[in-house]
């Protein structure tokens, strides 16, 4: 169920530039027209312009050019999400979603911010996160033992890619969590988890992607803005439904039901790649061979297939990454 707040929303933008009188607005909710007025003015603040006229009401003329908990809310379609928290600026979406999944939330939370100031990715690496992109977490509780969990981060990503891909954007995956834009890195994720020894308690999968070319971003990241118009908001109510499918499936079916739809997806496959542990040691270096069913990356070796189930994957120089 939505919040009054979006729900306010959403009816104003359902009228496509037309006036919505507060009084109907207030019999469809439920609610007083002075409680619908508090709402327009939260609407305002967050960045909504709205128009208001005697006799007939309030009229959306702008949406919020930031993404923001409640214009992601009106945006997704799928109920899975059910509680949208955050701020226009935050240190950590992830931060932010393990002290709700530490307070009890429920799977399904979603903390979305416009700017991070402690953003951070893989390996503690800072992720560098200006105002004006999708960054968001999600709070997850799969009935799982801990060591099925780790797929999760190619879940999400995976999640985020079909759906970036089917609003006509022409993304391509990097295992284990990386979201690519031809050569050029898009976005990640980035997944903490809490487990007891046989079961995992919570899961929270943080997602940045670059919407707007920024000073601030690297030369050879890649931003939407270079293939799409879209709305940070809009990035990132089409990325959440996108997970909630890949994770129906996966709690379906396991990764295995998913390798296929990651595979057409993956740079790697078929490149000269060498893997290295989170210390920067070389554990595997031959051609990528793809994903298997828990999630791994198999590598050719000299000596046979090596699984891969954590590090840092480059592709080598004649690869053809830039």
């Amino acid at each position: 169920m939505r919040s009054r707040r979006a729900e306010v929303a959403a009816r104003l933008a359902a009228a496509e530039g037309g006036f919505v009188s507060g009084e109907s607005i207030a019999k469809e909710l439920g609610i007083s027209r002075t409680a619908v007025a508090k709402q327009v003015e939260a609407l305002r603040a967050l960045g909504y312009e709205i128009d208001s006229a005697n006799r007939r009401g309030y009229r959306l003329v702008g949406l919020p050019e930031e993404a923001v908990p409640t214009e992601v809310e009106r945006l997704v379609t799928d109920p899975f999400w059910n509680r949208f928290e955050g701020a226009v600026v935050t240190a950590s979406t992830n931060d932010d979603c393990k002290r709700l999944a530490r307070d009890g939330a429920p799977e399904g939370a979603v903390v979305v911010a416009a700017e991070q100031t402690a953003g951070r990715g893989r390996l503690g690496r800072q992720w560098v996160s200006p105002r004006g992109g999708a960054y968001f977490s999600v709070l997850l509780r799969p009935p799982l033992p801990p060591a099925d969990a780790p797929p999760l981060a190619l879940v999400c990503s995976l999640g985020v890619a079909a759906a970036l891909e089917a609003a006509g954007v022409p993304v391509m995956l990097k295992w284990p969590n990386d979201v690519y834009l031809g050569w050029r890195k898009l976005g990640g994720v980035l997944l903490e988890m809490s487990a007891e020894a046989d079961r995992v308690k919570w899961v929270v999968a943080g997602c940045g992607i670059n919407v707007r070319r920024t000073p601030q971003l690297a030369a050879e990241a890649a931003s939407l803005d270079e293939v799409s118009r879209m709305r940070p908001a809009e990035v990132v109510a089409i990325a959440l439904d996108g997970i909630s499918q890949a994770y129906r499936e996966f709690l379906r079916a396991g990764f295995a039901g998913l390798v296929e739809q990651y595979e057409r997806r993956h740079l790697l496959t078929g490149r000269e790649v060498t893997a290295r542990d989170s210390t920067g040691v070389a554990i595997a270096a031959g051609e990528a061979m793809g994903v298997d069913g828990m999630g791994r990356l198999l590598v050719r070796t000299a000596t046979g297939p090596v699984p891969v189930v954590a590090g840092e994957v480059t592709l080598a120089p004649a690869g053809g990454e830039r």
